[in-house]
């Protein structure tokens, strides 16, 4: 399991994260975000990034609170970045709220730092390196070992401090005691316990985030504490090291000659990146260089609470708190080496042909060297660098922004040049944002004309306007236009976030004439057949009249005839 973690219901898909991270360690898979593990180098960039808290800092708290618990002798190894983070307190007033948590001992880890520095300063001495990059970011180490493992030759073999101060508590108290690294650095729990090379000397990590919601669990107001006083080794300088410059500061105030090394202290990770590309240039030549992958360093770490304060200040504040000497101190003891081995541990990543680089760059609108902007919002440093993680799969087509700003613009207007409505976008000042092919020829006015005028100047505007004042879209509006002889149906959408109304329209001038000529041709025949009928009618009639007449006569001859052989046959008796 990892540092970090990822909540993926609180993923809003931004992609930020992605965009800054500086190894892209992050990638998109199927439209959401994936991190890969190996490749990290846990500088917390993207937690500090990232607006939905989604990403998320896997905490020993629990595990220390066992310790506690179960009876256990817990020691606090501190950073001194707490004397820059903590600024509106007093110093002794923070160790005395983490007493008042349970733990037997707090100390500095910067007494580690005591013994690095003497490293530091005897690898000068011997000159055997042409430049030494300082070992005590835990972030950097990272970086070197995965990304740029042919700098392994110029990092000093020396442990970070926080691991010399586990070595010293182990061989002052025992195996048996529990040591609690408290830091600023996502990255320590990765060196201090999952590194084979450094494991064993401390036995949970927590950061100054998790330390004050657990200050907050238990009731502990740090304004209110009593001030502790130091009764351990006062570090002095060497609690520098959690500011920028402060090895240096530390290296310094021991004394003694660099030897003939210039000093240089660089922050932050594409900093580090242009150090080593320089190197490699061989730019860059018996130089100490002290990096740390935060801007302003350890007290500028991505775990320090999220207090809202000024670096600037935070620097000056821890400088202001220290003893600016180099402190007495007793000498290493037996059997405790300092010594570390920096192994490449990077996979190497395929490189595709320059011929599949540039079909990647043609799919991506960058067929011609001069489309090939590097402008950096994709996250990589340039277009070449974002086609080859796209082949590598760290990256994907679409996240490209000229790309998709083009790409939506092209299907826009084939969208508005094809379709046979009218497309009118209107701002609040009724001034014409969108005018579309259609309109063009119906109003017969160009697009360009069109955008540097209002709409009232060329149609009647008043659909438009109830619109606006209502902040409401209409649908299916019957709208005329007399001037142009032209009849409408209007669906005007009002987007309340852009304050413009997009209006469809289609004409249906035609379609009403051609409706009113189907009326009259119904009209017509049923007129026709109406005729029809009445003369149909006027026949029945007729008919019906001459029948009458003739079946009377002929009831009168046959009744005539009948009473007459009636009377005959009556005579014949």
């Amino acid at each position: 399991m990892g540092a970090i973690g990822f909540k993926k219901a609180k993923c809003k898909d931004c992609y930020k994260c992605v965009r800054l991270c500086p190894v892209k360690a992050i990638t998109v898979q199927n439209e959401h975000i994936k991190f890969a593990a190996s490749d990290c180098i846990l500088c917390g960039q993207c937690l500090e990034a990232c607006p939905q808290d989604a990403i998320t800092v896997f905490s020993d708290i629990d595990l220390v609170k066992q310790y506690l618990q179960d009876g256990m002798t817990v020691i606090a190894s501190l950073s001194p970045a707490y004397l820059g983070i903590y600024t509106d307190i007093e110093p002794g007033q923070f160790i005395e709220g983490l007493y008042r948590l349970g733990f037997s001992q707090v100390r500095e880890s910067a007494e580690g730092a005591i013994y690095v520095t003497n490293e530091y300063q005897r690898l000068m001495r011997e000159g055997t390196m042409d430049n030494i990059i300082t070992s005590a970011c835990p972030v950097v180490n990272q970086y070197v070992e995965t990304y740029y493992p042919d700098m392994i030759q110029y990092m000093a073999p020396v442990v970070s401090p926080v691991i010399a101060h586990g070595k010293l508590l182990k061989e002052e108290f025992g195996d048996s005691v529990k040591i609690v690294a408290i830091s600023p650095c996502l990255a320590e729990s990765t060196e201090d316990l999952k590194d084979a090379r450094t494991s064993g000397y401390i036995d949970a990590v927590i950061n100054f985030e998790q330390l004050g919601q657990w200050f907050e669990e238990k009731g502990i107001v740090l304004e209110q504490c009593r001030q502790w006083r130091h009764d351990r080794v006062n570090p002095m300088i060497n609690g520098a090291y959690a500011t920028s410059g402060g090895i240096t500061m530390a290296i310094n105030a021991k004394g003694g000659a660099t030897c003939g090394y210039q000093t240089l202290y660089i922050d932050g990770i594409e900093a580090c990146r242009e150090i080593f590309e320089s190197i490699r240039k061989g730019e860059i030549h018996r130089c100490f260089l002290e990096l740390n992958s935060c801007v302003r360093g350890c007290i500028n770490g991505p775990v320090t609470g999220r207090i809202q304060r000024n670096r600037f200040k935070s620097h000056l504040t821890l400088l202001g708190r220290i003893m600016k000497d180099f402190p007495q101190y007793e000498p290493l003891p037996e059997g405790i080496s300092l010594e570390k081995t920096f192994e490449a541990r990077g996979k190497t990543a395929q490189i595709p042909t320059e011929e599949e680089i540039r079909k990647i760059l043609v799919a991506i609108g960058k067929d011609t060297p001069e489309k090939e902007l590097n402008c950096g919002a994709c996250g990589f440093h340039t277009c070449r660098e974002k086609a080859i993680a796209v082949y590598q799969g760290k990256s994907q087509i679409q996240m490209c922004l000229p790309y998709m700003y083009e790409n939506a613009r092209h299907l826009s207007d084939v969208i508005l040049s094809v379709t046979p409505s009218l497309v009118i976008i209107v701002d609040e000042q009724l001034r014409i944002r969108e005018f579309n092919n259609a309109a063009e020829v119906k109003f017969n006015i160009s697009r360009e004309e069109a955008l540097k005028s209002y709409l009232y100047e060329i149609i009647d505007s008043e659909s438009f306007q109830e619109v606006l004042q209502e902040k409401r879209s209409k649908i299916n509006l019957r709208v005329d236009y007399k001037s142009y002889k032209m009849k409408t149906i209007q669906n005007l959408i009002y987007v309340r976030e852009q304050g413009v109304v997009i209006g469809i329209i289609r004409d249906i001038t035609d379609e009403e004439k051609q409706n009113a000529k189907r009326y009259r041709l119904k009209m017509e025949a049923v007129n026709s057949a109406q005729k029809v009928i009445d003369k149909q009618m006027m026949v029945a009639q007729e008919i019906a009249g001459l029948l009458g007449e003739t079946t009377a006569e002929t009831k009168m001859t046959l009744t005539r005839l009948r009473d007459r052989l009636m009377e005959d046959g009556e005579e014949s008796k």
